[in-house]
């Protein structure tokens, strides 16, 4: 039992708007005392403030509200106090009371009903046997199970519909759900069609519209003449439905007003309170499982336009103040991405190269005999960097040198001889013989290579190839200036469009990183190149100073200033690329 009040305790602090704490005092009915207490939430709280209210109503036997003093300590909003008596086949048995905030007369009216209906139900429920509550459990149970049965939310609506109209006698029930703050029919007994622009689906949404409006089960014709509800529309629908007994009551999830169902019997056949109170139970349960429902077959565009006017309702709503903080700072910095320009700068990979580079070849056919240098020394102008084997040229040359002796002592015998043709003939010989040795002696001293000019060996080491042959023409090794670069820049396919002849930037060195050297563009290759996976043109670059820790071949990131642009366009500029790509590859 103890459950069972706490459950309706807690079912009718919620249902009520502006709720801050209610209690539930209990006793032996009409006896007292009244101690066994109950409070919303269940940690409890301060009970004093409803202790008058609680005895006025405990006195009278009847409903009483009151206004307090006391205000939200958050909003500064004036406080109710209701308090409502509970029987038990006209005993009194307790009393509930519930802490509010204000609200008008005729909301207070329609409030103290809603607690009254509510204390009905309680009434009916302790006074069913095991039986009746079992079957009642058994109807709710077919109505939801009725509500997921079928994979279609129309269908199950449907089904639902015509079970409420078969279990409470109804000629017609309808299920309307809000749609973007407006109420529209879903579902009506025995039918399979709805027509939006009908005049009696026009009564029907009116209606149920009357009774989310004023946030609580509307019953007509009323049961008593002092209700404060308004029944406008529901008069409207009797009538043209020749005096029909009407009963709409919200259907709520969360708190909050989803739809409302509406029931339709004989005039001769009113809603009592005990059927209204079953039909806000089923209400309840029916509420969420058919919302659930209906949103799970919304379409795409719907459910983004939902959660689009549910941010905007969160947003412009009370409460969720990090939200707003948040959506204000992100508006603030998105106006100032749109107004505030800066530095458009273009970064791509860069390399060292060496502004001139020697190539140091072999200048005939023989086999390495020394190797002074490797790549990376330093050398100076005309020191040696290899000597070849000159074994065979000294025979060579001593071969001559000896032919040539011979040829002088010939040619001095003829001479002397005065034999003329002789003469001629070893004087050609002579020459012949002395243009030889001169070729060869050429070629001892090319066998000694020295360095064209001071710099740096990049490229060669014929340390571990001593005594190999090398031919005319083999490179052995490549030598460059230190104090003479250049920069090749690696601009992607993208962004060459905006590279021009004189634009300046700054580059960093993986082995220089705390140093931004400054260089400018000097010229332009038209030729893309592909490499890993993208396209890039080749730029080049002269540096306006150089540092003694270069070395050709040194990597890093180079920046080209291209002018000043909008923030926005900076951070937006390559998604708007692709998408007019993208855009452009899919049209007609």
């Amino acid at each position: 039992m103890k459950k069972v009040l706490q459950a309706w305790l807690s079912r009718q602090c919620r249902m009520v708007p502006g709720s801050l704490h209610g209690i539930l005092l209990s006793g032996p009915p009409d006896e007292g005392p009244y101690d066994r207490i109950l409070s919303w939430p269940e940690e409890g709280g301060n009970h004093a403030p409803l202790s008058q209210v609680v005895r006025a109503a405990l006195r009278s036997r009847q409903a009483v509200i009151k206004g307090r003093s006391n205000t939200v300590s958050k909003t500064g909003e004036p406080l109710d106090a209701l308090a409502c008596p509970l029987f038990l086949s006209d005993r009194l048995i307790g009393v509930v009371a519930i802490e509010m905030t204000h609200r008008s007369q005729p909301m207070q009216r329609a409030t103290v009903q809603q607690i009254q209906a509510g204390a009905k139900w309680l009434e009916t429920m302790v006074l069913l046997n095991g039986a009746t509550a079992r079957d009642q459990l058994v109807n709710l149970v077919d109505l939801v199970a009725a509500g997921l049965e079928n994979e279609r939310f129309r269908v199950a609506a449907t089904e639902v519909t015509n079970e409420l109209a078969a279990r409470f006698a109804c000629h017609r029930v309808s299920i309307g759900f809000m749609r973007y703050h407006r109420i529209r029919v879903e579902a009506l007994s025995h039918s399979s069609r709805i027509d939006q622009h009908s005049n009696l689906v026009r009564a029907i949404r009116d209606a149920m519209g009357e009774s989310l409006d004023q946030a609580a089960t509307v019953v007509y014709p009323a049961a008593s003449d002092d209700t404060a509800l308004v029944t406008r529309f529901h008069e409207h629908l009797g009538h043209s439905q020749q005096g029909a007994a009407i009963c709409t009551l919200p259907l709520v999830k969360n708190g909050k007003a989803v739809g409302a169902l509406l029931l339709e019997r004989a005039a001769d056949n009113p809603f009592d309170a005990e059927t209204v109170a079953q039909c806000e139970q089923i209400g309840l349960l029916l509420g969420p499982v058919l919302e659930n429902r209906r949103r799970e077959e919304r379409s795409l565009p719907a459910r983004a336009l939902d959660a689009l006017q549910c941010g905007c309702a969160r947003l412009l709503g009370p409460r969720h103040l990090a939200l707003k903080a948040g959506f204000s700072l992100t508006a603030a910095l998105l106006a100032w991405l749109c107004l505030a320009s800066g530095a458009f700068r273009i970064s791509c990979d860069s390399v060292l190269e060496a502004g001139v580079c020697r190539a140091v070849v072999a200048p005939q056919q023989g086999y390495i005999a020394q190797a002074h240098v490797r790549a990376g020394d330093r050398v100076r102008s005309g020191d040696v960097l290899a000597t070849l084997d000159d074994q065979e040229l000294r025979l060579e040359q001593r071969k001559w040198q000896s032919q040539r002796a011979q040829l002088i002592k010939e040619y001095r015998k003829a001479l002397s001889g005065v034999d003329r043709a002789e003469v001629a003939i070893l004087k050609a010989k002579r020459a012949q013989a002395e243009a030889q040795l001169s070729l060869v002696e050429q070629q001892m001293k090319r066998t000694t290579l020295t360095a064209p000019f001071s710099g740096l060996v990049v490229k060669g080491d014929l340390s571990q190839a001593l005594g190999s042959p090398v031919t005319t023409g083999d490179v052995l090794y490549e030598v460059a200036p230190t104090d003479e670069y250049r920069v090749i820049m690696k601009i992607d396919d993208r962004d060459i469009g905006l590279i021009a002849m004189g634009q300046r930037g700054h580059l960093k060195l993986s082995g220089m990183p705390d140093q931004a050297i400054a260089l400018t563009v000097d010229r332009l290759t038209p030729v893309a190149i592909s490499e890993g996976g993208r396209n890039y043109f080749r730029v080049e670059a002269v540096m306006a100073d150089h540092s003694d820790l270069m070395r050709p071949g040194m990597e890093g990131i180079a920046r080209i200033e291209i002018g000043r642009e909008k923030l926005f366009r900076i951070w937006t500029r390559r998604l708007v690329d692709w998408l007019r790509l993208f855009v452009w590859q899919r049209m007609p």
